[in-house]
């Protein structure tokens, strides 16, 4: 085996073993906070988000900025030694991972792509007061109110629901659209799209589900008028096809599972004259800390990566 590819084998089987077991302690803080949440929706989804995403920074974080380099000085280049199955197993493990989330996330993007162009297309220009995009008036069975893309998003809303929803109503909903535009949410859910499902798949979906209704709270509490947007959830509800669901790649403002919960988050809202605060950035601090504390120990940490990863390599 050449020195690179040995070089590969090992970078990929710490991204997998790294992932694996900080995926594990996301998915164990999860069940920990359980479903009840903080009672701020922003908080929640940050939360959330750092829970789905951080095992991916982290494994790659360690792969290529501690294994690579630590591999790089300290592997002899003519070591002739040969991995163990747990090694191999390891990096089949992560080359599989890495291409999965990418396929994730690539697929997501291309839907989303292509959805907006097809929206575009078939769709007329409308201009809606309080829009925080282009917006465009379609034809939908489904009562769709949606901001689709990313570098270039539009916003499309479907017949029935510019009928039906009262101006106070509609207001509602786009100020809930602006909030997913403002806390960039269609890149997040890219994002995540793109982290790999390890070490099991339900977990994963689970903890992505929760995070999409913390986004949604999120949004429903920046926009304001609690009690108009409550009823244009109601409304909207009612007017999708009995049965019905649709699935978008990007975020969407539509009838969900959680319909009830989010009208009684409103409503007690409505009632308290309470609004959540913007999304907290303390996430991005906390990154950038943990940056900073990584490159003060990395020079460090390099001689005892190599030895660990020799342990690994020699493992049955």
């Amino acid at each position: 085996m050449s020195f690179a590819l040995w070089t590969a084998v090992a970078c990929l089987a710490t991204f997998a073993a790294a992932a694996g077991f900080a995926s594990i302690v996301a998915w164990m803080a999860g069940r920990a906070a359980g479903d009840a949440g903080s009672g701020d929706a922003g908080r929640d989804a940050d939360r959330l988000l750092a829970l789905r995403v951080l095992p991916a920074v982290v494994a790659a974080a360690l792969a290529l900025v501690v294994a690579l380099p630590a591999f790089l000085l300290f592997e002899p280049r003519d070591s002739g030694e040969t991995a163990g199955l747990t090694f191999s197993v390891l990096a089949i493990a992560g080359g599989f991972a890495i291409v999965q989330g990418l396929a994730r996330g690539m697929g997501a993007w291309w839907a989303s792509r292509r959805l907006r162009r097809s929206w575009t297309r078939e769709g007329r220009p409308l201009e809606l007061a309080g829009a925080p995009v282009p917006a465009y008036r379609i034809r939908h069975s489904f009562p769709v109110v949606s901001i689709v893309g990313i570098l270039r998003p539009r916003l499309f809303v479907a017949d029935q629901v510019l009928e039906r929803l009262s101006p106070a109503e509609l207001r509602a909903v786009l100020a809930h659209e602006a909030a997913h535009v403002r806390a960039a949410d269609n890149l997040k859910r890219l994002l995540v799209r793109l982290c790999p499902a390890l070490p099991w798949g339900a977990a994963v979906r689970g903890l992505e589900e929760r995070w999409e209704q913390a986004a949604e709270e999120a949004a429903d509490a920046q926009a304001g008028a609690a009690l108009d947007l409550a009823a244009a959830l109601l409304k909207t509800a009612r007017l999708a096809p009995a049965g019905a669901r649709i699935e978008m790649p990007v975020a969407t403002f539509h009838k969900g599972g959680t319909l009830a919960r989010r009208v009684r988050r409103l409503t007690r809202a409505a009632e308290n004259g309470l609004r959540s605060p913007a999304p907290t950035r303390r996430l991005a601090w906390t990154a950038a800390a943990a940056l900073a504390a990584g490159i003060a120990v990395w020079a460090q940490t390099l001689p005892f990566a190599h030895r660990v990863l020799e342990a690994l390599v020699h493992l049955p």
